[in-house]
């Protein structure tokens, strides 16, 4: 039987790309995703075509009995779960002194509380595996800041937090957690950004230009092989420099 892993939020942008490259190297993927049936439905009809071991499971993380329910569904389904990706994640930018409770609150609720309700809900079955594994997709904005996103920065430095304590709590239980922290990469998230903020961030990075998708993929596959990489937040961030 395949290695399970679970990708949160895997339908678009940084997580379709980590489900698609973890497929692509044997494992049976697990994909959850809030709204977008058409999304869904075009990775059902591609995924069919290259032959990968997939199910799909519409799952809201805000909705606590949506988060505390999934990971069942992922075993009865697939029959086991040895890695989890906490991918889901929403922002709702604005001046933090202006910004009405609600707004923080749902990105909050979604980026941070609904991932460790569906964590805590998770580690049970994923303790079962030989090798269990979690990746957290923070941010760079939850590591240095971001102007303008107080709420989905909080979210992802919390979510760094939430990988220290997981690896403290759970390592001698054979549990390995790392995080990735993407900087600017090119996906829906960015595609509105004016021509100049985008050329602003292009000059803040060493690259000179965004990150792609796969880039982020491969950071995560490489945390999902057992080695001696624990509790740490690896950045893929083009070395932003601001």
């Amino acid at each position: 039987m395949k290695q399970t892993v679970l990708i949160t939020g895997g339908t678009r942008g940084i997580g379709l790309s980590v489900a698609e490259h973890l497929a692509a190297q044997g494992w049976q993927i697990a994909v959850s995703f809030r709204g977008d049936i058409s999304a869904a439905k075009k990775c059902e009809e591609r995924w069919k075509s290259r032959g990968y071991v997939f199910q799909l499971f519409q799952s809201d993380l805000s909705d606590k009995e949506s988060a505390q329910r999934l990971p069942a569904q992922v075993v009865d389904a697939c029959g086991r779960l040895d890695a989890l990706v906490n991918n889901a994640g929403m922002t709702d930018d604005g001046s933090f002194l202006s910004m009405e409770s609600a707004r923080y609150e749902r990105v909050l609720n979604t980026n941070l509380i609904g991932t460790m309700r569906l964590t805590a809900a998770a580690l049970p079955f994923l303790l079962k595996s030989p090798t269990p594994m979690i990746v957290n997709i923070a941010s760079l904005a939850g590591i240095v800041g971001k102007e303008g996103q107080v709420a989905y920065a909080t979210s992802k430095g919390g979510l760094i937090g939430f990988t220290h304590l997981l690896n403290r709590k759970y390592a001698s239980q054979g549990l390995q957690v790392n995080a990735v922290a993407p900087g600017f990469i090119e996906t829906d998230m960015v595609s509105e950004l004016s021509s100049d903020m985008y050329a602003h961030i292009l000059k803040g990075t060493a690259t000179n230009r965004m990150g792609q998708p796969g880039e982020v993929a491969e950071a995560v596959s490489f945390l999902l092989r057992p080695g001696y990489v624990r509790g740490t937040t690896i950045k893929v961030d083009g070395g932003f420099k601001r």
